[in-house]
């Protein structure tokens, strides 16, 4: 048993014999071929065959009874035996080492190709090289010359110089072989490896030689089509296009009928017949082309894929861009097989060669010319069968639809009659392409109408006839119908001589009635009669186109529903003209439930019954009957509510409603009008008037809303700022809150002056606020009047005065209230500190209210001063006592008590003295009626000769 890194002999010898012999063959005899990616635009011998040879032959491994046997030890067993005394042992051992070298090259090659490390790998592997494999077999054919299988073994000396990469003295073996064995087994192949080795090299006269060696041993070689293939290739190379063209399309024809024969290689073979019309096409490209390709076919007579050699020549062609030569080619298949079946789809290709090309001005004569050839007029199409008909029709009608419309198109453009004949003269190509009814029918009616167009009304009258009267589906029939009249009315005005014109007259109307016939459903059937009404209208005798209208509503059957409704409209319409207006509203009333209208028409004729209704309103009030003229208003709104004269009657009706002093009426009736007509011009007065009817009914509300609006429009600034105060108070008069509060803030924010005012509004907010119990927002008002009167300074009156000392009162008590609250408790120290904080802020505030002079405040303020030391003297003596105390402990902590409390008390009855002296100034009101109170209960002997009072807010005294 060998190391774990020595190849096994058996299998894994199979697998670097198969994969040299793969690596071999593959380089197609030694040289690897260069990939072509197409011909290029020039220059073509540059071009190379596409298809490539690869044979890949696998020699078969003796088996051995050794299950194991390492690389290394069947190396050393081959040099071993090439020791041996017997010859033919040394042979088969040097020739069976070469072999092995061979194969186990080829695996070191796989293997580091496939990433592996040379190290990896097992010495006799590492060792093995084409060059000693070359040295080997060359050996053995040195010592041994001359024997049986010495074509083989210098075969495979060949395959080992060219694997090393020495091409030329590979090539050398293969000459000297095919000299020497000129019977060997293997010469074919080998010739065949030449040619492909001098084909690589460029020599190709060699080449074509060697493939001619290959070509000469008959056909029944594997080798002689691809030998064909190339020989046909080389020959090509050396310029020799017609020479080369003699084994190409012998080629082509066995290819084609070995593809019919076997399924299984047909990839490979159509890849192959693809490169021979390639070859083919090239051939004759270096040539004269298409003329080139008709000579040979003249030569040598139809074949079945004639056609396929023109349309790869006319493809190269095309990959060239030369659009002009594949056009050409095309059109030469076209011009010698005019009848053959792939000739119209030629002429079709040059068509679209001349559209890839970007030729526009042979497009259309590419498609005529294929009209003419191939369609419904042509030999060709005479003579097809009903299938080559049927695959073509579609082509055809393209085709045709294309050219018809471009003619028809031309002509609309240069209303020349002779161009819209031409157009018509390919529209009747449809009739005889189509047969249903529903396909010819248009086409027919579009060659009449370029008749038409053409002036060639007599023929455009036939062809129209036909299509009204034998076509029974077609949905144009009536129009072909009409269209005869237009004829003949276009006729009678070309006319000049009179009794020629009424001739004409005659034919249109025995025409006419033949219409009238065969659509008697048709709304242009009673027109005929309905014309007369409508002339006398032209020529405005109004009273007889009445009567004329009138008549046809009697006539039974034939006439629409239409038409009945056009005698109806031209009677409502005769009255109104005749300001008959009561009969009018009747006939159009007719109109509007009758008739068939569009929904601009029933507009209309409503607008005009409203007229009509509003004119007999007018008439009444002018004659001064109010009431009836009211009614006749409002019956035009409720009747015609989307009238232009809509929003005048509603208006007007409400101004008579007014003038009649019908206030809960005029109310609805303003109300409804600016709902519906708010942006109407006559709306602008609309709020005065709501004004009034509300005032009038006491609606203070909504009579705010409205004055509201009227100051919102108004242009004189002082009105605008009465009437926005007024707004305010009757929201207030209202008792609508919070209208008001938004009405007063409006105007505090917008008219700052008058200052006065504006602080009234200020205070008015206040008492509004307080109404709704809004404390933060009321103080807020109380705050700005304060600060507004510090501004104002000169501006202030007694009134601002007042409101000022009051709102600062208001915000001051609070403070007062918030001191009251405190309870002095343990520990003392603490909670007097804050008691005396709170106390010391009241009386920051109520000492600022004597600023503002106003007595009934002042007082007011120095009794809730008096009252703030009276109350902290008091809560001082009824704080809580600290617990533990003995009976002289709490003796002598009242004692400390009062001697805290005392001062306090003093100063209480110095201010409450204070503030009951006021009456020398008399000044006797409430405030100082409770400061004598307080003194009566604090010195009873001095002052408790008044009258008990109560003590205020609570506070015992």
């Amino acid at each position: 048993m060998s190391d774990k890194k020595g190849l096994k002999l058996m299998n894994p010898l199979r697998s670097i014999f198969v994969a040299g012999s793969i690596l071999g063959l593959s380089a197609c005899a030694w040289l690897p071929f260069s990939e072509n990616t197409g011909i290029g635009r020039i220059p073509l011998e540059d071009i190379e065959p596409t298809v490539r040879f690869i044979e890949k032959k696998e020699e078969p491994i003796p088996q051995s009874d050794i299950d194991e046997v390492s690389t290394e030890q069947v190396v050393e067993s081959y040099e071993r035996l090439m020791q041996s005394p017997h010859p033919e042992v040394q042979r088969q051992a040097m020739r069976r080492l070469a072999d092995l070298n061979m194969r186990l090259a080829g695996y070191k090659a796989y293997a580091l190709d496939s990433g592996q490390e040379l190290e990896s790998l097992s010495p006799a592997i590492r060792n093995a090289s084409y060059a000693k494999a070359a040295e080997l077999y060359q050996q053995t054919i040195d010592q041994f010359p001359r024997q049986e299988d010495d074509s083989a073994i210098r075969y495979q000396l060949s395959r080992a110089l060219s694997l090393d990469g020495k091409q030329e003295q590979s090539l050398e073996q293969l000459d000297s072989l095919v000299a020497v064995h000129t019977a060997s087994p293997e010469v074919v192949e080998v010739e065949f490896r030449r040619g492909e080795a001098y084909f690589l090299r460029k020599d190709y006269r060699r080449a074509a030689d060697a493939y001619k060696a290959v070509l000469d041993q008959g056909t029944g070689s594997q080798y002689y089509d691809k030998a064909l293939y190339k020989h046909g290739w080389s020959l090509f190379k050396l310029r020799d296009y017609d020479l080369a063209i003699l084994d190409f399309f012998p080629l082509l024809e066995r290819l084609l009928s070995e593809q019919q024969l076997n399924s299984e290689v047909k990839a490979v073979l159509t890849d192959l017949i693809d490169d021979t019309y390639r070859a083919i096409s090239l051939s004759f490209y270096h040539q004269a082309g298409a003329e080139t390709v008709e000579e040979y076919f003249k030569t040598v007579g139809p074949k079945p894929y004639e056609y396929m050699v023109y349309e790869r020549l006319a493809q190269l062609y095309l990959e060239q861009e030369r659009f002009q030569d594949a056009a050409d080619t095309y059109l030469a298949f076209v011009s010698g097989n005019e009848f053959h079946e792939q000739a119209p789809y030629f002429q079709l290709k040059v068509v679209q060669t001349y559209i890839d090309g970007g030729f526009p001005s042979l497009v259309l004569p590419a498609k005529e010319e294929f009209l003419k050839k191939y369609g419904v007029k042509s030999r060709f199409w005479r003579q097809a069968t009903e299938i080559a008909r049927k695959d073509l029709r579609p082509h055809v009608r393209l085709n045709l639809d294309e050219i018809a419309s471009h003619y028809h198109a031309n002509a609309q453009e240069s209303k020349k009659p002779a161009d819209y004949l031409t157009a018509a003269e390919w529209y009747s190509h449809f009739l005889l392409l189509l047969n249903d009814e529903k396909d010819v029918a248009p086409f027919h009616f579009l060659m009449a109408e370029a008749l038409f167009d053409a002036k060639d009304y007599q023929r455009a009258i036939v062809e129209f006839e036909q299509i009204a009267y034998t076509y029974k589906q077609y949905e144009k029939r009536e129009q072909a119908a009409y269209n005869i009249l237009v004829a003949y009315q276009t006729l009678i005005d070309n006319e000049k001589q009179d009794e020629a014109k009424k001739a004409l007259k005659s034919k249109s109307i025995e025409y006419t009635l033949k219409y009238a016939d065969v659509f008697p459903n048709s709304k242009r059937a009673p027109e005929l009669v309905l014309r007369a009404a409508e002339e006398l209208i032209v020529f405005e005798r109004i009273p007889e186109a009445i009567a004329a209208a009138e008549k046809l509503l009697a006539l039974p059957g034939q006439k629409t529903q239409k038409q009945a409704d056009r005698a109806k409209i031209i009677i409502a319409n005769g009255l109104l003209d005749l300001k008959q207006y009561a009969k009018a509203e009747s006939a159009i009333t007719r109109v509007l439930n009758e008739t068939q209208l569009t929904q601009k028409q029933r507009d209309e004729f409503r607008e005009q019954r409203a007229q009509s209704i509003y004119k007999q309103a007018e008439a009444l009030k002018e004659e001064g009957k109010l009431e009836f003229a009211m009614t006749e208003f409002q019956r035009l709104s409720a009747l015609e509510p989307n009238s232009s004269v809509r929003v005048n009657a509603d208006y007007d009706a409400a101004t008579i409603m007014l003038q009649l002093e019908k206030w809960d009426d005029a109310r609805t009736a303003l109300e409804s009008f600016r709902k519906q007509f708010g942006k109407h011009e006559l709306a602008k007065g609309l709020s005065e008037k709501l004004a009034l009817v509300y005032e009038k009914q006491e609606l203070w509300g909504l009579a705010a809303g409205e004055y509201k609006s009227i100051g919102a429009t108004t242009k004189d600034p002082e009105k605008a700022r009465e009437i926005s105060w007024y707004v305010a108070e009757l929201y207030k008069k209202a008792d609508q809150t919070t209208e008001a509060i938004a009405a007063y803030k409006k105007y505090v924010w917008t008219y700052p002056e008058p200052y006065v005012q504006a602080t009234e509004g200020r205070a008015k907010l206040v008492e509004l606020y307080k109404q709704a119990g809004d404390s933060e927002k009321r103080d807020f008002w109380h705050a700005k009047i304060i600060s507004e009167y510090k501004k104002a300074k000169d501006k202030n009156n007694a009134r601002t005065s007042y409101l000022a000392a009051n709102s600062s009162f208001e915000l001051a008590e609070p403070l007062f209230e918030s001191f009251q609250n405190i309870k002095l408790k343990l520990p003392l120290a603490k909670s007097l500190r804050k008691k005396k904080s709170a106390m010391d802020k009241a009386i920051k505030a109520y000492g600022d209210i004597g600023k503002f002079k106003v007595a009934e405040f002042t007082t007011a303020s120095t009794h809730r001063v008096a009252q703030l030391y009276h109350v902290l003297a008091k809560d001082i003596l009824n704080s809580e006592r600290p617990k533990g105390m003995n009976e002289e402990e709490e003796e002598e902590y009242g004692y400390l008590i009062e001697d805290q409390a005392f001062p306090l008390e003093e100063k209480a009855i110095e201010i409450y003295q204070s503030n009951s002296n006021r009456v020398l100034q008399n000044v006797y009101d409430e405030w100082v009626k409770l400061s004598f109170a307080a003194l009566a209960d604090l010195q009873p002997a001095r002052y408790n000769k008044q009258e008990v009072i109560k003590p205020w807010y609570g506070v015992s005294l």
